[in-house]
């Protein structure tokens, strides 16, 4: 049987996506680089801290020197996400995604034939 811990109330995270280039700059893959709880406000703070971090986030890949402000452009997309477009000192352009999304299952690692109350009676010293 699988026991998974349902969240009992609903949780709103943010979710951060920025662009990978594993093979190089023609390489290009989405990887998601930070997830933000939202434990107070509901869906509605979830927006508002989605589209502070459209307005602010700046992905590692983005070169700026001390005290400087990337170049951006901040699309609002219609399923309510931001897709930004950041551009540092070498003017090179890289994209990132932030998205609000319900938490619905979590769930943790479980060593094949231990079941998670064996596990906990096992790691409290208790079996």
């Amino acid at each position: 049987m699988i026991n998974d811990a349902v969240p009992q109330e609903t949780q709103w995270v943010v979710l951060v996506a920025a662009e990978t280039f594993p093979g190089g700059e023609d390489g290009h893959r989405w990887q998601l680089v930070a997830t933000h709880a939202v434990p107070d406000g509901g869906r509605a703070a979830a927006d508002r801290l989605a589209r502070k971090l459209a307005m602010e986030y700046v992905p590692k890949k983005v070169s700026v020197g001390p005290g400087d402000t990337p170049a951006r452009k901040v699309f609002r997309v219609a399923d309510g996400s931001w897709l930004v477009e950041v551009r540092g000192m070498d003017h090179k352009g890289v994209l990132c995604r932030t998205a609000v999304a319900e938490l619905v299952r979590e769930s943790p690692y479980v060593r094949g034939g231990e079941t998670l109350a064996e596990r906990r009676r096992r790691l409290l010293g208790r079996g």
